[in-house]
C-alpha cells in the first residue's frame, strides 16, 4: 500500500476546500438574490398574471442558477457546451426582465437574478469579455430601468424615503453583478499558484538532476581516464619485461577505481567536499605520471571552501581534457587573488588538439561558475591552450554566509 506524500495530500485537500466553498458561496448568492427578488419584486407596480408569471420565471431562474454554479468552476475560460446552464439562466433572466419592464414598470427588484446571471456570464467569457459582460448587463439593468421609470404611466408621488430605497436596490444591484467574477476569480488565482507551485517543484527535482549528472560526470570522466591512462603505463611496463613497475600502475588502479567507487557513494548522499589544494595536488601527480611537467601554485589562503570545491572542480576538468584532447609536454596550474579581488585560477597547457564541438565538461563547468556570478573563458595561441576561471571573492563570501 503506497501513500502520497503529507504535503501534497495536504494542498490536495485545501484545493478541493476552496473549490467547494466557492460553490456554497455562489450557491448563497443566487438563494440571496431570489429571495430579494421574490420580497422586493411583487411590491412594484406588476399585479396579477403578470407578477405571477415573474413568479414562475423566477423559480426557473433560481434552477438555472444552482444548475450553473460547478460549470463556473470547471471554466478557464470561452463559452462551450459546459456553459449551457449559463446561457439558459441569462435568457430567462433577461426575460424576466424584459416582462418587468413592461408598463406599469414592475420594479426593481425584479433584477436580481439577472444582475446574478450578468455575473455568472462573465466567469465563462475570456479575459477583458468579463468586464464587457458586467457593463453590459449594468447598461440593461440601468437603462431599462430608467426608461420604464419615465415612461410609466401611472408614476406615484416620489418621496425621499422612495428615492432612498431605490438608491439602495439598485446599488446592491451593482454589487451582486461582480460578485460572482469575485468568488471564481480568487479560485483561479488559488489554482493557478498550485500549479506555478508544482512547475517550480518539479524544475527544481530537473535543476537536481542536471546537478548530479554534472557532478558525476566531472568524477567519473576523470577517473576513467586516469585509468586508462594507467592501464597504457601497465601494458608498456609489462611488455618492456618490468613486471614490477607494471605491478606497480595496477595497484594505482585498485586505488583510482575505489576512489572513484567512493565519490560516486559520497555524491549521491551529497557528502562530497573537495579542497582545492588537494585537488591540485592530485591534478598535478597524474599529469606528471603522463609524463607532462607540471607546475602548480596555489596562493589563497582565504578561499571559502565552497569556492574551493567550484575550482577543484574546474582543475579536475583541466587536467581530464589535457589527458584527453592534447599531447602535452608541459603545464601549469596557478590559483590566485588578483588585485581586482577575483579569484583566478589558469591552467595552461602546450601540445593542444584541435577543438572537439558537443562536449559536456567545460559547458558543465561554466553552468556551475555562472552561478557565482563568474565566467569561463578560453583561448588558443599556437599549440598552447590556456583556461581561465574567475569568482568574484565578495560573491564567494556571501555564497559561504548564506550556507551558513
Amino acid at each position: 500500500m503506497t501513500h502520497g506524500l503529507p504535503g501534497s495530500s495536504r494542498r490536495a485537500a485545501d484545493l478541493r476546500w476552496m473549490c467547494a466553498s466557492t460553490a456554497v458561496t455562489l450557491w448563497v448568492l443566487v438563494v440571496t438574490a431570489a429571495f430579494l427578488q421574490l420580497v422586493l419584486g411583487p411590491g412594484g407596480g406588476a399585479d396579477g398574471p403578470r407578477q405571477v408569471l415573474l413568479v414562475v420565471l423566477t423559480v426557473v431562474s433560481v434552477v438555472l442558477a444552482l444548475a450553473a454554479v460547478p460549470s463556473l468552476l470547471r471554466t478557464t475560460g470561452g463559452v462551450s457546451e459546459r456553459n449551457l446552464w449559463v446561457v439558459l439562466l441569462l435568457v430567462v433572466a433577461t426575460a424576466t426582465w424584459g416582462v418587468a419592464l413592461l408598463p406599469p414598470f414592475g420594479g426593481w427588484g425584479w433584477a436580481f437574478l439577472l444582475v446574478t446571471a450578468g455575473g455568472m456570464l462573465s466567469c465563462v467569457v475570456p479575459r477583458w469579455w468579463s468586464l464587457a459582460a458586467i457593463l453590459g448587463t449594468l447598461a440593461v439593468l440601468t437603462v431599462g430601468g430608467a426608461l420604464a421609470s419615465q415612461a410609466d404611466p401611472t408614476p406615484v408621488v416620489s418621496t425621499p424615503v422612495d428615492d432612498g430605497t431605490t438608491l439602495v436596490v439598485v446599488s446592491t444591484l451593482v454589487v451582486v453583478t461582480t460578485m460572482p467574477l469575485s468568488a471564481v476569480w480568487v479560485l483561479r488565482v488559488v489554482l493557478r499558484l498550485d500549479e506555478a507551485r508544482r512547475t517550480a517543484s518539479d524544475l527544481a527535482v530537473a535543476t537536481e538532476r542536471l546537478r548530479f549528472a554534472t557532478d558525476l560526470h566531472d568524477i567519473q570522466g576523470h577517473h576513467l581516464q586516469v585509468i586508462a591512462l594507467k592501464g597504457e603505463l601497465a601494458e608498456r611496463r609489462l611488455l618492456a619485461d618490468q613486471p614490477d613497475l607494471a605491478a606497480a600502475e595496477l595497484a594505482d588502479i585498485r586505488a583510482i577505481a575505489q576512489a572513484a567507487l567512493d565519490d560516486t557513494r559520497a555524491v549521491v548522499n551529497d557528502y562530497r567536499t573537495v579542497t582545492v589544494a588537494v585537488e591540485a595536488r592530485n591534478a598535478a601527480a597524474v599529469l606528471r605520471s603522463a609524463d607532462i611537467r607540471c607546475e602548480a601554485q596555489i596562493d589563497v589562503p582565504d578561499l571559502p571552501a565552497l569556492a574551493g570545491a567550484v575550482f577543484a572542480v574546474a582543475i579536475r576538468e583541466a587536467a581530464t581534457n589535457i589527458l584527453r584532447h592534447s599531447r602535452a609536454t608541459e603545464a601549469s596550474l596557478e590559483l590566485v587573488l588578483t588585485p581586482e579581488q577575483d579569484y583566478r585560477l589558469t591552467v595552461t597547457n602546450d601540445g593542444s588538439g584541435p577543438v572537439r564541438p558537443g562536449g559536456t565538461g567545460l559547458s558543465g563547468l561554466t553552468e556551475r561558475v555562472t552561478s557565482w556570478d563568474g565566467t569561463v573563458s578560453t583561448s588558443r595561441r599556437g599549440d598552447t591552450f590556456t583556461l581561465v576561471v574567475r569568482i568574484p571573492a565578495r560573491t564567494a563570501a556571501l555564497q559561504s554566509e548564506v550556507a551558513r
